[in-house]
């Protein structure tokens, strides 16, 4: 089974695949108002680099959010746009989830991972998971926190990575130790392709015509100021 993955929930866009039996393969920029211009070059590349064609995949994951809002827009209209266009079906995979399992590599000694995204005035996007022995599960809903409940929830998980888009403003709120890690080089398509997988097997298909991303908060339009 052969499935594509998209990630442009962050200033990283990626495209990646999951080919059962093969290594992994992804492409990624780290640069800020790329996605849709690089995003299909991206997806060819991966599926070049794989020597197989676009109509071979067997499904397309998107990274589902929450994340930037323009981002996830292109990424799920990319997807969903392949999904119509190769009569494949779509899988939505949490963005937080993704960053988590990419992250669990690295997390030795840690109890938990905390996933904190900047969510502009003064909130934090912030989901909690616990890194077992074989996989990583979550320890609740995504939720959204000011920036000071965002420190006390650091503060009760001393033991815990964290991953944040906002690494020198969270390390000076963390407990002596903990370890802070910038989230962009999580951010793995191919990840976002292998838990896809795991919901294409199980059969948890998206709905084409209704997916949306997972926004958690109102999308607000910044106007000028008026003189």
């Amino acid at each position: 089974m052969i499935v594509l993955g998209i990630e442009t929930s962050t200033t990283i866009c990626a495209a990646g695949l999951f080919v059962e039996g093969k290594p992994e393969v992804e492409r990624s920029l780290l640069e800020s108002h790329v996605h849709s211009e690089k995003l299909l070059t991206l997806i060819q590349e991966v599926v070049a680099t794989a020597s197989l064609s676009l109509s071979k995949i067997d499904a397309v994951a998107v990274s589902s959010g929450p994340g930037s809002f323009t981002g996830l827009r292109i990424g799920f209209s990319a997807a969903k746009g392949l999904c119509f266009a190769l009569n494949k079906p779509l899988v939505t995979v949490p963005t937080f989830e993704a960053i988590a399992v990419a992250a669990s590599g690295t997390a030795a000694g840690a109890s938990a991972i905390i996933v904190m995204l900047d969510a502009r005035r003064e909130e934090f996007y912030v989901g909690r998971f616990e890194k077992g022995s074989e996989e990583v599960r979550s320890l609740g809903a995504v939720e959204v926190l000011s920036f000071q409940d965002s420190l006390s929830l650091l503060r009760r998980h001393a033991a815990g990575l964290v991953i944040t888009d906002k690494v020198e403003l969270l390390k000076g709120g963390c407990v002596d130790g903990q370890r802070v890690e910038d989230v962009h080089q999580f951010c793995r398509a191919s990840v976002v392709a292998r838990l896809g997988y795991r919901k294409v097997l199980s059969k948890e298909f998206a709905d084409l015509a209704s997916a949306e991303p997972f926004y958690l908060k109102d999308f607000v339009v910044r106007t000028g100021m008026k003189i």
